[in-house]
């Protein structure tokens, strides 16, 4: 149907030619897929790292649930749940069992985002070991260990204050 009223507006007499709305279609379709294949591709591997950190977890990691509860992990239990610790001294503290999945945010690292970690550091070494030395001029020039000449200090200025004048002091009595 489409095709059809393409091809009527090209006997019209104006526009492009079929075959270009098909390319343009194509191409339209390859760039879709092309989204897709990336924004998945990045979806599977943060969820992968997500899963890793939820594998990591153990007594002393700190956690965030999806209700908004803050704790520390005190026991990790074999049936996907964890123990956590809230509260304060003061206040009191409490313990909940939860479910992992339930855990938003963590300080545990699986070896996926320790590895990145580990790539990133050496990366930033090999930066501060790869940088420029000096010229040789610089490097050669001696430094003399005499001090400085001293500049003798600025003495503030005193403001100037316009002399009164007979006529001024009279006017102001």
């Amino acid at each position: 149907m489409i095709w059809n009223i393409l091809e009527n507006e090209n006997n019209a007499g104006g526009g492009l030619p079929t075959w270009a709305f098909a390319v343009i279609f194509a191409v339209l379709i390859v760039l879709l897929v092309v989204w897709f294949f990336f924004s998945g591709r990045k979806n599977r591997q943060a969820d992968k790292e997500y899963a890793e950190q939820l594998e990591a977890l153990a007594p002393g990691h700190k956690v965030k649930t999806a209700g908004g509860i803050c704790g520390i992990v005190v026991e990790v239990c074999d049936d996907n749940t964890v123990v956590i610790e809230t509260g304060t001294e003061a206040s009191g503290k409490s313990r909940l069992k939860i479910d992992k999945l339930s855990i938003v945010l963590t300080d545990a690292k699986g070896p996926t985002q320790i590895a990145r970690e580990a790539a990133a550091a050496k990366k930033n070494e090999e930066k501060t070991e790869n940088k420029a030395p000096m010229p040789a001029a610089m490097a050669q020039e001696p430094v003399s260990e005499e001090p400085a000449e001293e500049l003798p200090a600025e003495q503030p200025e005193e403001a100037e204050q316009p002399a009164e004048t007979d006529g001024e002091s009279a006017q102001q009595d």
